[in-house]
């Protein structure tokens, strides 16, 4: 590239003008340029969803069934009978227990290990006993609703001779019902998980 000497600066400041303009970029435009386009990577980076929605779901569906599990097996070492109730994205396990009246009722089981762990995202339950869907309503309504004739109950019991009752179909999904796993009655397993087709 040719550079423009006093003698021609004066001369010919037109044509001298034009070399400079063609020369290139300046290293503070260069660095601004870098600078944009790093802040653009950035944001972009921090939108991504680093969240596993299938992962999500197939884990909530396995804990699940691991859980159910052991509460049948909790039921046989403890000899008292155990149960779980369903709610449009939760759970909680039960243990029918005995006053000094010998009256007995179920009541909500607070364990460590036998209680619903809420995922990062929305999970979604629907539950089928022997082969009917039933309605699933969140807790806080339920327990406004029981009665002393009509207490909360389990959907499904565990009994302390290792049965599990009724049969049961349970569907997991996420929010749009594009990852779905279901916890069933299994026929040489007790518990089985599959992943659904279509998700």
């Amino acid at each position: 590239m040719r550079r423009c000497t006093a003698w021609q600066q004066r001369t010919r400041n037109r044509a001298c003008i034009r070399t400079r303009t063609l020369a290139g970029f300046t290293l503070i435009e260069l660095l601004v340029t870098v600078t944009i386009i790093s802040i653009l990577v950035g944001a972009v980076v921090i939108n991504i969803e680093f969240r596993n929605v299938g992962k999500t779901i197939r884990d909530t569906a396995l804990r699940t069934a691991l859980l159910m599990e052991l509460a049948a097996d909790q039921a046989v070492y403890s000899r008292h009978q155990f149960g779980i109730r369903f709610h449009p994205e939760s759970y909680e396990f039960y243990m029918l227990t005995e006053n000094e009246e010998g009256e007995q009722r179920w009541e909500i089981y607070e364990d460590g290990q036998l209680r619903f762990r809420n995922p990062d995202i929305l999970t979604e339950f629907e539950v089928d006993i022997s082969g009917l869907p039933i309605i699933l309503e969140e807790l806080a309504e339920e327990i406004k609703d029981a009665t002393d004739e009509d207490p909360l109950k389990p959907h499904i019991i565990f009994l302390s001779n290792g049965e599990i009752i009724p049969d049961f179909r349970i569907r997991i999904s996420d929010q749009d019902g594009e990852y779905r796993y279901e916890v069933a009655t299994g026929e040489v397993l007790p518990v089985v998980v599959e992943q659904l087709e279509g998700s």
